[in-house]
């Protein structure tokens, strides 16, 4: 009988390692980098294209900046909003679904942060995107619940583009994907 499992188990638990969820894991502050962040400085050099681009990759603004950018009045004009690489958590998703300023988003890039399934399924039933066409969610620790939750909802009558690459899903979720969303222009799920 092998024993490794049961003392891999064991050794995890003695470093500190207990079986939390995902979502308590993200859901603690010192996860995350507590440098300090010039967060205006950071929001207007981000911004071009006449106000209509906002790219914010790699600024690592979380959901305390995420939260200070959905209180900024130039957000109502941006059309293109690139958050990739901003350790944004579950948390922050939900801030980002229930925010009435994304009303004129079109392309809303997501990749690689920590959305998780309950991040995602804030994202599906959000009523505040209804002009969105390309939603970018690949590498964000989804599972088969959250990516489900997209597949069902009502939310994004625009869409046209979806990533969800590098995520967690069962084959059968994958094929539900495609029933549902088949029609899409893009569908990357692989």
């Amino acid at each position: 009988m092998k024993r490794w499992p049961i003392l891999l188990f064991a050794f995890l638990l003695v470093l500190g390692f207990s079986p939390v969820s995902q979502a308590q894991f993200f859901d603690r502050e010192d996860v995350f980098s507590k440098e300090e962040i010039d967060y205006e400085k950071v929001f207007k050099e981000g911004l071009s294209g006449g106000g209509r681009t906002l790219k914010l990759n790699g600024k690592k603004i979380g959901d305390k900046g995420l939260a200070l950018l959905l209180e900024k009045d130039f957000l109502k004009k941006v059309t293109r909003l690139d958050l990739r690489y901003n350790e944004i958590s579950e948390r922050g998703a939900a801030i980002l679904a229930q925010s009435p300023a994304l009303a004129n988003i079109k392309k809303l890039e997501l990749r690689h942060n920590y959305l998780l399934d309950k991040g995602t399924v804030a994202l599906a039933s959000s009523k505040n995107m209804p002009k969105l066409e390309n939603l970018g969610l690949s590498f964000n620790e989804i599972r088969d619940e959250g990516a489900l939750a997209l597949a069902e909802s009502q939310s994004f009558p625009k869409l046209k583009k979806l990533d969800l690459r590098g995520n967690f899903l069962a084959d059968t979720t994958k094929d539900t994907l495609q029933k549902k969303l088949g029609h899409l222009k893009s569908l990357k799920l692989f």
